[in-house]
């Protein structure tokens, strides 16, 4: 298998200014492809410290990805290090100049001659073309310490994540198919909301362990978890055997009849696609809309929705009712109900999602009410008390979740819920069902 470091340049990744998103992407993208990520660094922007983590990989890596230290400043060193640590000088690539001074032509402003230094690039190196942004990167291989060869191919993107990210797939991913022959990747990801990790766990680990025993393919198979409140992945996948058995897509896709069960009615569905993605996919396939009525999670219901593209043809809108005034006023709730439940409340709940359903025309509408926190709960109603309930032509579902964290999670952790609850009427009307959705 191919093994690989991913190294983060930047004194902003290390301080704290700067969440290391790319780190992230990278990681994914290796694991998609088959390659395995044995070690992530981060340096500061410090020649010595790049050329330090340069050297250490081409000693054991055969694939080095750099995201950061490409930029026009003083403060840019990656193209620097790269070249110390491959023995070879910086030289002006003029391809590069006249593509970033077409660039800046676009802006409709010159080329700041410090920009130039971004073309230096380590002699012999490759240019990795930039259609989004000025700096170019690049491709080229570290000689092996030990042999004095050429092993380690380091890749060099921006910082800039939706620079790097879109290199990293139309740039360096071509290279790297190219360079190593790369195995096929096999996985099948369980999504569960509703039940939690260790409990899961208690069902799961003697289906895998059984099914370890019916095929060296399997015997190989990799089980782990990814919890993520409310959410639990669940994801097997076929790693390589010691002679290089690896577990079919059919084998994989076979341990379904056995795990969807042992899920239920928590898992919601198998594949890469999130539960926005399959919501939003099934109301289309339907030709089903949905509205949203929100009160403590404050528009994060319809974030979630929005996040999908394509997803204007079936969310028609939402109501930010944080305050009773807008639950009576424009979802017409009675205020008698909220006098005597409270607007935290299975009444307030189901009668906003039935004014929201009213009130935008759609097929499904979805309502939260409760307590962020920090404060305002009480004994009979604790901080986390959630309401959420769904309205449809057939009637009003509900169900009251009690929640733990700080204001951020407990909002987001019952956006998740509403979602899931709609997805689960979808499934009571036949609308719907959990299997892949990619």
């Amino acid at each position: 298998m191919v093994s690989a470091q991913i190294l983060t340049v930047g004194d902003e990744l290390l301080s704290g200014d700067t969440v290391n998103s790319n780190l992230a992407y990278l990681g994914e993208r290796c694991r998609r492809a088959g390659i395995s990520v044995l070690r992530a660094v981060s340096v500061r922007d410090r020649v010595g410290e790049i050329v330090a983590a340069l050297r250490d990989a081409a000693g054991w890596a055969d694939l080095c990805l750099v995201s950061g230290g490409l930029g026009p400043t003083s403060d840019d060193l990656t193209a620097e290090a790269v070249a110390v640590a491959c023995g070879v000088d910086l030289v002006r690539n003029e391809e590069a100049v006249a593509v970033m001074t077409e660039m800046f032509a676009k802006f409709g402003r010159p080329m700041p001659d410090i920009n130039r230094k971004q073309a230096d690039l380590p002699g012999g190196a490759d240019m990795l073309a930039n259609p989004i942004g000025t700096a170019p990167g690049f491709a080229a291989w570290l000689p092996d310490p030990a042999e004095g060869g050429r092993r380690c191919l380091v890749a060099c993107m921006p910082g800039v994540p939706r620079e790097m990210r879109r290199m990293m797939a139309e740039q360096v991913e071509p290279r790297i198919q190219r360079a190593f022959a790369l195995p096929a990747v096999f996985r099948r990801i369980y999504r569960a909301i509703g039940r939690g990790e260790s409990a899961i766990a208690v069902d799961i680990e003697p289906i895998i362990a059984a099914a370890r025993t019916r095929s060296p393919g399997l015997a190989a198979v990799y089980l782990h978890y990814r919890a993520a409140a409310p959410q639990v992945l669940v994801i097997v996948e076929g790693t390589p055997g010691p002679n290089g058995e690896r577990a079919t897509a059919e084998e994989l896709a076979a341990l379904d009849r056995e795990i969807a069960p042992a899920l239920q009615p928590a898992v919601y569905g198998i594949g890469e696609a999130d539960l926005a993605e399959r919501l939003i996919a099934a109301l289309a396939r339907n030709g089903q809309t949905l509205g949203t009525a929100e009160s403590c999670t404050g528009g994060r219901v319809g974030a979630l929705c929005t996040g999908v593209p394509g997803s204007s043809a079936v969310y028609l809108g939402g109501v930010i009712a944080y305050h009773n005034y807008i639950k009576v006023r424009l979802l017409g709730v009675d205020q008698g109900l909220i006098d005597a439940n409270g607007a935290v409340s299975e009444p307030v709940a189901r009668a906003m999602a039935d004014g929201a359903r009213r009130a935008l025309g759609t097929d499904f509408a979805v309502a939260v009410t409760g307590i962020a926190g920090p404060g305002g709960g009480t004994e009979e109603k604790p901080v986390g008390t959630v309401d959420v309930a769904v309205s449809d032509a057939g009637g009003t579902t509900y169900k009251r979740l009690k929640l733990f964290g700080e204001r951020a999670l407990i909002q987001h952790v019952s956006a998740m819920w509403a979602l899931k609850m709609v997805w689960d009427r979808m499934i009571e009307l036949g609308l719907t069902e959990v299997g892949v959705q990619d």
